[in-house]
């Protein structure tokens, strides 16, 4: 007998939550680099993964909250891979430098999303700005309505969630949330972050769309 979208919708959110589990568990046994780069990336993928706990956290209780923490999740994930891979040293100083009035004024002049996928086009992993930009596509005009109080938010206070797009909305946050990982098998190339991710989508495939894989980027000679 086939379960219904109240289970279905269940079953998603308690596998979202332990592969979340699993997700963090492995990153605080990882020795994070001490360079600026590093710190600067690792702190960025703590903030994505942060915000994918709260989604999952909050989703039964707090959808709408839930969905609008889905957009900033994506973009700490795209401005951590590009401070991983096509950042400038000027850049990394920008992003650490003691909050102030005047590197907060400086920060205004780092890329936005859009610039930093460009960028990422000739320096990241084969794909990633392309996988980032279909994320982007996709998830922007729903996301950026329930930030601002639209239509999407205001349709759903008045007639509910369905459990379909509760699970999506989970399952997409999921994706986000071992995505960042790969900005971990980059920086610690010594632990076998790619091996865990292939373990960890088997496992937890039920609980994920369909990830493309990425192949290491390769500078030109």
């Amino acid at each position: 007998m086939p379960q219904s979208a109240d289970q279905d919708r269940a079953s998603v959110l308690e596998g979202s939550l332990e592969l979340l589990g699993e997700i963090r568990a492995a990153w605080m046994e990882i020795e994070h680099g001490r360079d600026r780069r590093s710190t600067a990336v690792a702190a960025l993928c703590q903030m994505s993964l942060d915000h994918a706990v709260a989604v999952q956290s909050l989703i039964a209780t707090l959808p709408q909250s839930a969905i609008s923490l889905v957009r900033p999740q994506y973009e700490a994930l795209v401005r951590a891979t590009w401070a991983c891979y096509a950042a400038t040293d000027t850049d990394i100083e920008k992003l650490l430098a003691p909050l102030t009035l005047e590197s907060q004024q400086a920060a205004k002049r780092l890329p936005g999303v859009q610039d930093m996928l460009v960028k990422l086009e000739s320096s990241g992993p084969r794909g990633a700005s392309q996988l980032l930009g279909r994320a982007r596509q996709c998830l922007y005009v729903g996301l950026n309505s329930y930030l601002h109080a639209g239509i999407h938010p205001l349709a759903r206070q008045l007639n509910g969630y369905p459990g379909a797009l509760l699970a999506g909305v989970a399952m997409n946050s999921n994706a986000l949330a071992m995505l960042t990982l790969l900005n971990l098998a980059h920086l610690w190339p010594g632990e076998p972050v790619l091996a865990w991710m292939n373990a960890l989508h088997h496992q937890f495939g039920g609980v994920l769309p369909e990830l493309e894989p990425l192949t290491p980027h390769q500078p030109s000679p």
